[in-house]
């Protein structure tokens, strides 16, 4: 789970005291960002996500279109952001999804938060789409990877993106699998390239996942992450005070900084 290296971040910038009021999150990016605008703490959040055991997650399912119902990750996401809705959270948060038909990304920012991450995780042919009005809704990184534009529209004037697919390791082997693996991600680096760009500060950290069961592995994604952060915090404190002095010079109030925790995670 690359999603761990999520938290690590959030760690990084809160011990320089930077206040995140925006997340929109896709995928694992928002699981992690769900909990985090709920109100959970980076230790809460930290402890929850280590006590995981992935097999619990596995709500297999006998069908054509995909191999898990979803519910199971629904419920621990939901109680990992306290069962809260969405709107009712202390920070401003959307789920990212993607209309399965036309490829459109949606920002779920009302209701049900488990149902929100659901979909926002349903990687196509793993897990069951969500059923919603504007059609079947699966995993947001087909359309909106690191979801800069959705931050921007919640209203965020400084935004940190972070990416931990693009540039973690590619996948070794040739094999039938390997190899739809490797090209669906060279696919969906493409695509969010143009709007990952469009961060103020884009945290790209490397991070590997061979085994989802190590807990080992689970730190190292933490840590990642985090030191990732740190490296590019002069850029993240430099673009603060640009908006912070811009704000003054218009005589209008400091800027809202956002963190945007997304990627369409490879569990």
């Amino acid at each position: 789970m690359r999603g761990y290296a999520h938290i690590g971040v959030l760690q990084a910038l809160e011990e320089f005291g930077i206040n995140v009021e925006v997340v929109a999150g896709t995928s694992a990016g928002s699981i992690i960002g769900a909990a985090y605008s709920s109100g959970r703490t980076i230790e809460e959040i930290r402890q929850a996500a280590g006590n995981l055991d992935v097999s619990s997650l596995t709500d297999w399912r006998l069908s054509t279109t995909s191999l898990l119902r979803g519910d199971a990750l629904a419920k621990w996401a939901s109680d990992m952001a306290q069962n809260m809705p969405i709107e009712k959270m202390p920070r401003r948060f959307g789920a990212v999804a993607a209309i399965l038909d036309t490829g459109e990304a949606v920002l779920i920012d009302k209701g049900d938060v488990g149902m929100a991450i659901r979909a926002s995780a349903a990687i196509p042919g793993s897990m069951q789409p969500v059923e919603s009005t504007l059609g079947l809704l699966v995993d947001g990184g087909i359309s909106s990877l690191v979801p800069v534009r959705f931050a921007r529209a919640m209203g965020a004037e400084v935004v940190i993106g972070v990416d931990i697919y693009c540039n973690s390791p590619h996948r070794s082997g040739s094999t039938f699998l390997t190899t739809i693996a490797r090209a669906s991600r060279t696919q969906t680096c493409l695509i969010s390239g143009v709007e990952s760009a469009e961060a103020d500060v884009l945290i790209a950290p490397r991070v590997e996942i061979t085994d989802v069961k190590s807990a080992a592995q689970r730190e190292e994604a933490i840590l990642a992450g985090y030191l990732a952060a740190r490296v590019a915090m002069p850029t993240v404190l430099n673009h603060l005070r640009q908006e912070r002095a811009a704000r003054l010079m218009a005589g209008g109030s400091r800027g809202m900084p956002a963190l945007v925790v997304s990627i369409a995670s490879r569990r």
